[in-house]
């Protein structure tokens, strides 16, 4: 792909780009830049994207403006065991060391009519301080000319939960759609449930979650994505019942599979339990999808083919912790009965 001219003339006309080139005499003629009106700009725009990484983690968490592999051996040479440590490199940089979003190479040579990474194209994009959900819109219109970069351009930042904004805007654009959740029971049958699990978005922006799982309805919204995973809470409609999903996205985009664990009450002793869950995106647009009854499906089911269900029943029958449960106690030495059961 290559940058449209509306990002172009956006980056060419950005204030920091045009006061940096005239402090250093440079001009605004970019048809005649050399690689050092390129390095100049590289480092504007270079320090513009940390500053909105240190904002909206989510753009390095996600990959949209820094390739898995690149960021591996970020983190490898800084020796970072978390994303978040690579944040936190980023933000002691200080006023005169510049982290390499872009070079004044790259740069050169999509003025010069080559083809853009995406990753790269996503960096320009978040330089220019454009809300994640246009950016579509600006990376793939028709070429035009636009207006003279303005504060409408507003930056998109946290908020006091600690789930940024921009993360609900990601799920928006990679996660809504049709799965079947898959997860162990609790009653010691040994069965597994299949259900409808459906994540859309209603008119006024809010994410929702829609299923049914062992008779009961349930309904949720989506929290954000925080540390790489998916937070969702949902509401039992029949009885009072609260359950927590987290996800785990990593670092992928549009997964056709995705794991996690819920927390809820067993049905059996009314105590809190965890269990491994399994999301399964389905690809056809089925509007009657979340009317779909729910199944179980027994370990002792014998597939003839390697279907769907296929494939998650034998994941169950050979890990183990599927279902985590909690013991009643009152005293320190309940516990330690316990450990001696």
């Amino acid at each position: 792909m290559q940058l449209t001219e509306k990002l172009k003339i956006a980056i060419e006309e950005h204030p920091d780009i045009v006061n940096t080139l005239k402090s250093k005499n440079k001009g605004n003629r970019w048809e005649g830049f050399t690689r050092t009106h390129f390095n100049l700009v590289a480092k504007v725009i270079s320090r513009q994207i940390t500053k909105e990484v240190l904002v909206n983690p989510d753009l390095v968490e996600m990959n949209l403006i820094i390739g898995k592999h690149n960021l591996e051996k970020q983190m490898r040479s800084m020796r970072a065991s978390h994303i978040y440590d690579f944040i936190k490199y980023l933000g002691a940089l200080g006023e005169y060391r510049v982290f390499n979003w872009i070079s004044g190479k790259t740069l050169q040579s999509y003025w010069s009519g080559g083809d853009a990474k995406y990753v790269k194209v996503n960096a320009l994009t978040a330089f220019l301080q454009i809300p994640f959900t246009e950016w579509d819109d600006w990376q793939k219109t028709p070429d035009h000319r636009v207006d003279t970069y303005s504060n409408s351009l507003s930056r998109l930042s946290f908020s006091g939960n600690g789930f940024s904004r921009s993360s609900l805007a990601i799920v928006k654009s990679y996660y809504l759609g049709n799965y079947f959740l898959y997860y162990p029971k609790t009653d010691g049958s040994r069965n597994i449930v299949k259900t409808p699990f459906v994540l859309k978005e209603l008119d006024n922006g809010q994410i929702v979650v829609r299923s049914v799982s062992e008779g009961h309805r349930y309904s949720g919204k989506v929290i954000g994505i925080r540390d790489g995973c998916l937070y969702i809470n949902c509401q039992n409609l029949d009885f009072e019942e609260m359950e927590q999903y987290v996800f785990n996205i990593g670092l992928e985009t549009k997964p056709e599979v995705l794991f996690g664990v819920s927390t809820t009450v067993s049905v059996r002793n009314r105590r809190p339990v965890a269990l491994k869950n399994i999301l399964v995106k389905q690809t056809g647009g089925d509007k009657h999808f979340d009317n779909i009854p729910e199944t179980e499906i027994s370990f002792d089911n014998e597939f003839l083919s390697e279907t769907e269900e296929a494939i998650i029943v034998n994941y169950f029958k050979h890990t183990s912790n599927n279902i985590i449960t909690t013991n009643s106690c009152r005293k320190l030495h309940d516990v330690k009965n316990l450990v001696n059961v």
